[in-house]
């Protein structure tokens, strides 16, 4: 969930026109773990409801499990994590978000300060949670950022009154003109699975599992 950073709310903020890399890795973990870097300028990010943070937690547990029975049968290595920084370019200008669901191929080269942190091209699917803060960012703005990327598959989750249950999911993949187009829209009360999907990934996911612990 992300929005334009008010400059007051961060010293860094008042001195800083354009962040870089370097200068992103130096600020403080705390201010860190609140922003986004859109084309060199700080995106503050609002903190997740419980709602939000249940259903997220969700996703990565049925995620990881059908990575992992993906990884045994196919011999290849992924890892599924919630709001990990994925770097969108270096430059000309810096660019990152920090997804709320990402699955991405195993990092086993040095990448400097930036760590074992994925790039966009490491990324298989990226998922978003729409909040009540995030609508525009994440339908619109994030679509747009992620497909020019060039991550496969986009799934977006809607929820009932923008905080909670989930109410819609929908699986978005990069088309050959490289823009996204929408593979499938579930519905809670019209299917009965909030995801039943072969790809990236075998997972069939029901809303009560999605409603686990909300």
């Amino acid at each position: 969930m992300a929005y334009p950073l008010d400059p007051a709310d961060y010293k860094a903020a008042a001195f800083l026109p354009e962040i870089s890399r370097d200068l992103y890795l130096g600020l403080p973990e705390d201010v860190c773990k609140l922003i986004e870097v859109v084309d060199g300028w700080l995106v503050r990010c609002e903190r997740p409801t419980p709602s939000h943070q249940g259903i997220q937690v969700n996703f990565v547990v049925a995620l990881r499990d059908a990575v992992k029975r993906a990884d045994a049968r196919d011999s290849t290595c992924h890892r599924v994590v919630g709001d990990i920084d994925v770097m969108i370019s270096e430059a000309p200008r810096f660019h990152f978000r920090s997804p709320d669901v990402v699955a991405y191929r195993c990092i086993d080269e040095e990448r400097g300060r930036w760590g074992d942190r994925p790039y966009a091209s490491d990324c298989v699917l990226v998922l978003e949670i729409v909040s009540a803060d995030s609508v525009t960012t994440d339908i619109r703005d994030k679509r747009a950022e992620y497909a020019a990327a060039g991550i496969p598959h986009y799934w977006i989750v809607r929820m009932t009154n923008n905080n909670g249950p989930a109410i819609s999911v929908e699986r978005l993949l990069l088309a050959y003109d490289g823009q996204y187009i929408s593979q499938e829209l579930r519905v809670r009360g019209r299917d009965f699975h909030a995801v039943d999907t072969a790809t990236p990934f075998r997972l069939e996911l029901t809303w009560e599992q999605l409603d686990d612990g909300l």
